[in-house]
């Protein structure tokens, strides 16, 4: 009596015997950086920062050296961080900062929600990526910040405007990556797949989600920095509260100590969010093996 083999159940648990013996492999090696190696590696990085505030701070003035540097026209050091403990002080930036951070999460949501959408519509429609894909190069050709007035004048000074000029600056990275990770599929796994009897749904989760899942979030984190830049122009150019105000406000008043203490915030701000994006995709892309461990 011949017995039928359930092809789901064997797709299934190839999947699993994989990861079990991935985890294995994964789990043999032993984490080789220890603590002292990880201070080390923070110290050669921070090194050259170090050097450069001090020799800048010595081209001022400071410690009775001859100044050689001009602190009117690029700052101090030392003024800069008095600028930024009496930003926070004074407590006002808090109100700036979120306003700038619900500019750019806004534009990074709506970007995220198109890219997506019309980089899988794309890679799925060959003739419509021949009409729809020159329009899009056309566009990513134009500076943002060439549109930020007509946005202003469109769309007024308040956030709306704001919001769609950041999603513009983060749109095409997210585009491109969406549509080039769907591209970038391996045409055998996918037959692969089909001949041990996986449905589309076993397909789409097994095959098309992990494999350009990497992408999309590279998209993303290149895509946070210019959602930033682009409520900053926007800002920068009609606004009466957010950052790009702030920024705006010091260079109109030649406050250059302050000026570089607000884009200090701005950094800030994108490293500590291009560490979220860091944490999710280590929590999403768990499977991948570590690169030390290959």
């Amino acid at each position: 009596m011949r017995t039928t083999r359930n092809p789901s159940v064997s797709v299934e648990q190839s999947a699993l015997s994989a990861n079990h013996k991935r985890t294995k492999i994964s789990g043999s090696i032993p984490n080789t950086i220890t603590w002292g190696q990880r201070i080390l590696q923070l110290a050669i990085q921070f090194t050259p920062l170090v050097v450069i505030l001090f020799v800048w701070e010595l081209g001022t003035g400071a410690f009775g050296v001859p100044q050689f540097i001009e602190p009117a026209l690029v700052g101090k050091p030392s003024l800069i961080v008095k600028e930024l403990q009496q930003l926070f002080s004074e407590g006002t930036v808090f109100k700036h900062v979120f306003v700038t951070f619900q500019e750019a999460m806004g534009g990074l949501i709506l970007a995220m929600t198109g890219g997506i959408s019309l980089g899988i519509l794309l890679a799925y429609s060959p003739q419509g990526a021949i009409i729809t894909l020159p329009y899009v190069q056309v566009f990513n050709s134009i500076p943002r910040i060439a549109l930020a007035p007509f946005f202003i004048v469109w769309f007024g000074i308040g956030l709306l405007s704001k919001i769609l000029l950041a999603a513009l600056a983060a749109f095409f990275p997210i585009f491109f990556t969406t549509y080039q990770g769907l591209q970038s599929i391996e045409r055998e796994l996918v037959a692969a797949f089909q001949v041990m009897g996986a449905n589309r749904w076993q397909i789409l989760r097994m095959v098309v989600l992990p494999s350009v899942l990497s992408w999309v979030i590279a998209g993303i984190r290149t895509s946070l920095g210019m959602a930033l830049v682009g409520a900053l122009v926007a800002e920068y150019i009609g606004s009466t509260k957010g950052l790009g105000y702030l920024l705006m406000a010091a260079q109109g008043t030649l406050n250059v100590d302050k000026a570089w203490s607000i884009l200090i915030v701005l950094a800030f701000i994108s490293v500590l969010l291009d560490w979220g994006v860091r944490v999710l995709e280590a929590y999403l892309l768990r499977w991948r093996p570590n690169p030390r461990e290959l």
